[in-house]
């Protein structure tokens, strides 16, 4: 789908994209789409998690799991069991097919939001569509969303949440968008602590220019959030996770909850930090992943060159350009003169930034798959400009900025094909759980008395084991390049 226009030709009068090259651009996503679909259907409801969760949503009616959720220790999450609920009560029995089929519906979703905010108008932005959809499907943070599910995973929604705020803003000034972006904000909140996200994004957005969402509108997003704050905190006395809730990386090796008490229990606040830091450089540079400098302790140890390296290169030219195109507008920002594609640059650094913030308890990928998904529309917005620059560079320059180009398609590609061999190899991983299920529930001291529970198990079982087909395995030693773990 590139294309090359005559050197000295203007930014501004750059080729519009026609209707055939508009079509292009909609049966490429849509192949993109059906290829990531066929490798998500295939992942059975995994044992850890969804069956836990699946038990405790059968129990009761749909208030009676939502008002229960109100009263935890450590988490505020009634509308993600309402979710779960709502969904495992509409099923009828086929738990898999409901819950795969809602998923693969999430991630259409998502890349259909990801054109509309970036809107490839004219031959460049067209071309980077699929850099922008490799990023956005390919990105470490992204995998999370789509190998894990709670039955139903809360971080996709979350991102389908933060889009659509941004959609929202983009947009023309509309009354019912201020209605839309409030019931968005009280809906991600009450889904997980990410949700708060959509409130950045909005915003974010409005500082620079965004008026889709009018200021009333706004001025209600700031009385949602201490609304959010006050109950948490002041009525129902929720807190937020310790360092006793789960392992975390820390330099060159994750630390399980005891270490980390051992050595942070008295003064957490560097710990904090050190999360904060590192959550945001994982999105920008690909490293550390979980806390964790994987691609420096490999290198430290002579060996440069491996599968998270080609991840770590990927990020780091995505930030290159994200960096030029900063340089390039700053007059522009300085003057308070933002375009469409400002706004997005400028919306995702506030999203990785607070991003960042709410990921101080520990360090998970997934945690900031939002950061994550706004940085491919930013690197995506970034490109475009990138490649209306080189056709009015120098020869010399256009071959080096065509050489970064070449790189940062390669690396993404490398990444979108190891996002679908993960998906596989996880497939295989959750039914081989699913075959040996007695054997875990064992282990974890679960014993299934409730005829429900036990039906349950008996179903989601046959599901995965009798009623589909193993895959082959993909072999072969090139096949490493793919893994990200």
């Amino acid at each position: 789908m590139a294309a090359t226009m005559p050197l000295g030709t203007p930014a501004a009068v750059a080729p519009p994209v026609t209707p055939r090259l508009s079509r292009a651009v909609w049966i490429y996503t849509v192949i993109v789409v059906a290829g990531f679909a066929y490798f998500l259907v295939d992942l059975p409801v995994q044992v850890t998690d969804c069956f836990g969760n699946m038990r405790n949503a059968a129990r009761g009616t749909l208030f009676d799991v939502v008002y229960r959720e109100f009263f935890q220790q450590a988490y505020l999450r009634p509308f993600l069991w309402a979710h779960i609920k709502v969904l495992q009560d509409l099923s009828g029995g086929a738990y898999t097919v409901t819950f795969r089929g809602w998923h693969v519906i999430q991630v259409a979703l998502l890349v259909l939001l990801f054109l509309r905010i970036v809107k490839p108008r004219d031959l460049s932005a067209a071309a980077a569509v699929p850099v922008g959809l490799a990023i956005l499907l390919g990105m470490h943070t992204f995998a999370g969303t789509v190998r894990e599910a709670f039955p139903v995973n809360t971080f996709m929604t979350i991102l389908l949440c933060c889009y659509a705020a941004l959609a929202l803003a983009l947009g023309p000034p509309r009354w019912w968008r201020d209605v839309a972006s409030a019931a968005l904000l009280i809906f991600a909140s009450l889904t997980v602590e990410s949700g708060l996200l959509v409130w950045v994004v909005l915003v974010s957005a409005w500082l620079v220019g965004a008026r889709g969402v009018s200021r009333t509108g706004v001025l209600v997003q700031m009385v949602l959030l201490a609304g959010y704050f006050v109950l948490r905190f002041g009525v129902l006395h929720i807190g937020s996770p310790g360092l006793e809730e789960r392992s975390s990386g820390f330099g060159f090796s994750s630390r399980d909850p005891a270490e980390l008490i051992a050595s942070f229990g008295g003064n957490p606040l560097p710990f904090y930090a050190y999360n904060v830091v590192s959550s945001a450089l994982s999105v920008v540079f690909g490293e550390p992943r979980g806390g964790v400098w994987l691609v420096t302790r490999d290198a430290l140890d002579g060996r440069y060159f491996t599968p998270m390296s080609v991840e770590v290169l990927a990020c780091t030219l995505g930030a290159i350009f994200v960096a030029r195109f900063v340089w390039v507008r700053r007059h522009e920002w300085i003057a308070r003169r933002f375009d469409r594609d400002d706004q997005i640059v400028f919306t995702f650094f506030g999203v990785t930034a607070a991003n960042a913030v709410i990921s101080f308890p520990y360090t998970k990928d997934v945690i900031m798959s939002p950061g994550g998904v706004f940085f491919a529309a930013a690197v995506c917005v970034a490109l475009r400009d990138a490649l209306l620059a080189v056709n009015r560079a120098s020869l010399a320059r256009a071959c080096v900025w065509a050489v970064l180009v070449a790189l940062l398609s390669t690396s993404w590609a490398v990444r979108a094909v190891a996002m679908h061999y993960g998906l596989r190899t996880a497939a295989a991983a959750q039914r081989g759980e699913w075959a040996y299920v007695d054997g875990w529930l064992e282990r974890e001291h679960q014993v299934l008395t409730d005829p429900a529970d036990v039906a349950l198990k008996n179903q989601l079982q046959r599901e995965a084991v009798y009623d589909r087909q193993a895959r082959p395995a993909l072999q072969g030693d090139w096949f490493h390049w793919f893994e990200s773990e």
